[in-house]
C-alpha cells in the first residue's frame, strides 16, 4: 500500500503539471487507457482469470471508482494538489460512515465524532481558499468546485472500496482490468457526447510522457491498492493511504517553495487527524 501511494502521489503532481495544458477530460481518458492497455497486458502474462458480467459488486466498484477518478481529476487540475489529495483521502471515514447503508454496520460514536471535526476542517480548507487575498486569478484555479467535487471523490472512493473488499476472491489484476476497461468506455463516451476543449499548448514530447506517466503510475497505484484492501479491512488497510498527502506536500514545498495557507494547513490536519482516528479507533466498519 506504500508503494501504491507513492504511486499515486506522482500520478496527482504529474496531473497538475499538465492543467495549463489538458482539460481534465483528456487527463482521465489517457489515465483509463494506459491503465487498460497495462492492466490486460498482466492479467493475460499471468493468465488471470478475468470476470466481466459478475460479481455485480464488481460493477459498482468500477463505476463508482471511474466517478471518483473524474471529480478527483478535475479537482487536481483545478485546485492545489496536496489539498485535493487531503480530501479524496478521507475514504477511509467515508467506508464506516458508509458501511451503515450499505453493509447494515452501524458506525461507532468515534465515526461521528470524527465525522464533525472532518466537516470542520473541510470548512476551513474552504473558507480558507475562497478568501479574497488567497484567490488566484485564473481559469484554472476554481476552488468553489474543486473542493467540493474532491469531497465527492473522496465519497465515491468509499463506495468503491466497500464493493473491492467484497469481490476480494477476484483477481486483483483482473478487477483493475475491468475497472480500467469501465473507465476507458465511459470516458470515451463523455468525449463523444460533452464538449472537450483541445490542449492549449504545442503537444511536445515532454507532455506526451507526462500523460503516460500519468496512466503507469496510476496502475501501479491501482494494482497495489486493489491487493492491499482486497487482502484486510477497508478502513484499517486505508491509514497508510494517507502518506500520499505528506509525499505530495513535500514534493511541492522542495520543487516549488510552495506551501499552503495557514488555515488550509489547519484543516488539512482536522482532516487526516479525524481519518486516522477512525482508524486507530477500530471501528466496526473495519472489520467489514
Amino acid at each position: 500500500m506504500l508503494i501504491g501511494s507513492i504511486a499515486f502521489a506522482f500520478m496527482a503532481l504529474l496531473t497538475e503539471s499538465l492543467r495549463e495544458q489538458f482539460s481534465f477530460a483528456w487527463i482521465t481518458i489517457v489515465r483509463s487507457g494506459v491503465a487498460t492497455i497495462l492492466a490486460l497486458s498482466l492479467a493475460l502474462a499471468f493468465r488471470a482469470h478475468l470476470v466481466f458480467l459478475r460479481p455485480g459488486s464488481l460493477w459498482i466498484r468500477s463505476i463508482s471508482g471511474w466517478l471518483a477518478m473524474i471529480c478527483g481529476f478535475y479537482a487536481m487540475t483545478h485546485y492545489d494538489v496536496e489539498i485535493v489529495l487531503a480530501l479524496t483521502n478521507m475514504y477511509p471515514l467515508w467506508v464506516a460512515v458508509l458501511s451503515w447503508p450499505l453493509l447494515r454496520v452501524i458506525p461507532s460514536w468515534r465515526t461521528w465524532v470524527a465525522l464533525v471535526i472532518s466537516c470542520v476542517g473541510m470548512w476551513m480548507v474552504y473558507t480558507s481558499a475562497i478568501q479574497p487575498t488567497y484567490v488566484v486569478s485564473s481559469e484554472l484555479h476554481v476552488p468553489e468546485v474543486a473542493i467540493p467535487l474532491a469531497v465527492l471523490a473522496g465519497i465515491l472512493s468509499g463506495v468503491a472500496l466497500i464493493n473491492l473488499h467484497k469481490v476480494r476472491s477476484v483477481d486483483p489484476r483482473a478487477i483493475v482490468t475491468h475497472f480500467s476497461g469501465v473507465a476507458t468506455v465511459c470516458s470515451l463516451l463523455v468525449w463523444i457526447f460533452l464538449p472537450v476543449s483541445p490542449p492549449t499548448k504545442v503537444v511536445d514530447a515532454i507532455s506526451v510522457w507526462s500523460l503516460i506517466g500519468v496512466g503507469v503510475a496510476a496502475t501501479v497505484g491501482q494494482l497495489c491498492l486493489t491487493r492491499a484492501f482486497a487482502a484486510g479491512p477497508p478502513a484499517r488497510v486505508s491509514v497508510v493511504g494517507l502518506s500520499q498527502v505528506v509525499v505530495a506536500g513535500l514534493m511541492k514545498w522542495i520543487l516549488e517553495g510552495r506551501i499552503p495557507s495557514a488555515g488550509s494547513l489547519v484543516g488539512m490536519c482536522l482532516v487526516l487527524g479525524a481519518t486516522v482516528w477512525v482508524i486507530i479507533g477500530g471501528d466496526s466498519a473495519s472489520k467489514s
